[in-house]
């Protein structure tokens, strides 16, 4: 496959009459807006906007799934493909990115019983700052953030909510893209990883993603990963959006969408293809398999496509904690076995210092490669801030009977579960831990 992205440099979002786009300027008409999308209105009331800018005094809370807009102007299928049409594969082509810009969800999803997968699984409040000291948890502080503030129907399910928030942010994030359909990009990017060097080590990434039923999921062209049995992806079906994100439960672990199609484990391993390495492809699969039984069959089956591959390394990336950094572990130590190399990166435990108890959920042996995304037990004092966009109160602790603080004033965390992305493993952020 051979994808080519053209990037569109957005330099600044401002509302007006008409939504267009000229030189590197946005302009967003909220009527226009809301008229692309009115059709899909059914868990839902309505949707306002916010605009969040770099180094504005913002927080955003409430915050679920982030999207990259983007538009395939040629090639197979299209941009988040199975959404809005067949599941075309897709990863070749060209595909528009509006480039500095996302598309972010923001609702305050039901804490009823009935509107999660289990008593832990319930949407939990993930909260975003644009300055101060949880900023750098995201990728987001330095992009320009279109904000859709959802009024939800009462009395609707998760599977509705879930499904006409998705729809909504892809069918804007759609449209703002389609923008450059005439326009000569700024930018032009070509991705294949076709041609190999004999000389050089074959690696793969396995990508293993949150399965746990509603809020707490992950879409493969358009369908959640119920029962998927390890699948192999050209990189360039990432790319082009054909894994979509619906994990709101754990805001530190979750996997925007952005992040799929941004993969920053992907776009390194592009960087080497050819100088230090053949980068081979993607095993997708999903985590928090039932029982050990079915882990051991899932990382028994991506070792298998691995060796199809010829693979010398993996890394294995996961989406999750507990019970999802089991089955990757089961997966290094089955690749070990097989005389394949494994690397992984995830966050680790540790305490306030971090020498404090345990450091990973899980591990093996065999996993000797293991590289730090940071530690998630830092205690945080977050600011008062001089915005807040998503709502006046935070919503916390449910399973303590709730507590409800003021949004925009400081506030404090013995932990970073709550902070957008502060867990992540798909390597985005600029933490880590060095011994020494």
């Amino acid at each position: 496959m051979k994808l080519t992205r053209q990037y569109f440099n957005i330099k600044d979002v401002s509302w007006g009459d008409t939504t267009s786009l000229s030189e590197g300027i946005l302009t967003l008409c909220k009527k226009d807006l809301k008229e692309q999308v009115r059709a899909l209105f059914k868990a839902v009331e309505d949707i306002e906007f916010e605009i969040v800018k770099p180094k504005e005094n913002t927080r955003i809370i409430h915050l679920l799934d982030t999207i990259q807009p983007m538009y395939k102007l040629n090639g197979n299928g299209m941009q988040y493909s199975g959404f809005f049409g067949s599941p075309v594969t897709v990863g070749d082509g060209t595909t528009n990115i509006l480039n500095g810009l996302t598309i972010m969800e923001s609702a305050a999803l039901p804490w009823e019983n009935s509107s999660a997968s289990s008593g832990l699984l319930y949407p939990r409040d993930a909260i975003m700052d644009m300055t101060g000291p949880i900023a750098g948890f995201t990728p987001f502080c330095d992009t320009l953030n279109l904000v859709i503030l959802y009024k939800l129907a009462k009395n609707k399910s998760s599977i509705e909510y879930d499904n006409d928030i998705r729809l909504i942010a892809i069918k804007i994030s759609t449209y703002l893209a389609s923008l450059t359909k005439e326009m000569k990009s700024d930018e032009t990017v070509i991705y294949t990883i076709d041609k190999v060097n004999p000389e050089l080590p074959n690696v793969v990434l396995v990508w293993q993603c949150q399965n746990q039923g509603p809020y707490a999921n992950t879409f493969l062209y358009g369908e959640s990963i119920d029962n998927l049995v390890p699948t192999l992806l050209d990189p360039n079906e990432l790319l082009d959006g054909c894994v979509v994100s619906g994990n709101y439960v754990w805001p530190a672990f979750k996997v925007p969408t952005y992040l799929h199609t941004n993969h920053p484990i992907v776009m390194e391993l592009y960087k080497n293809h050819g100088k230090t390495l053949n980068f081979r492809g993607v095993i997708f699969c999903r985590s928090h398999n039932p029982t050990n039984w079915h882990k051991e069959r899932c990382a028994n089956f991506n070792v298998k496509l691995a060796k199809y591959l010829d693979a010398n390394g993996i890394i294995m990336a996961w989406e999750g904690g507990g019970n999802a950094a089991v089955d990757g572990m089961l997966t290094i130590q089955c690749a070990e076995r097989n005389m394949i190399k494994a690397s992984t990166i995830t966050f680790e435990f540790g305490g306030v210092d971090g020498t404090e108890g345990i450091l990973l959920v899980d591990d093996v042996p065999e996993a000797n490669a293991i590289i730090s995304g940071g530690s998630i037990e830092k205690h945080y004092i977050l600011p008062e801030v001089e915005r807040v966009v998503g709502g006046d109160f935070i919503r916390l602790n449910k399973e303590a009977g709730g507590y409800f603080p003021i949004s925009n004033k400081a506030i404090e965390f013995e932990n970073t579960t709550h902070f957008y992305l502060s867990g992540n493993q798909s390597g985005h952020s600029r933490l880590f831990a060095e011994a020494y």
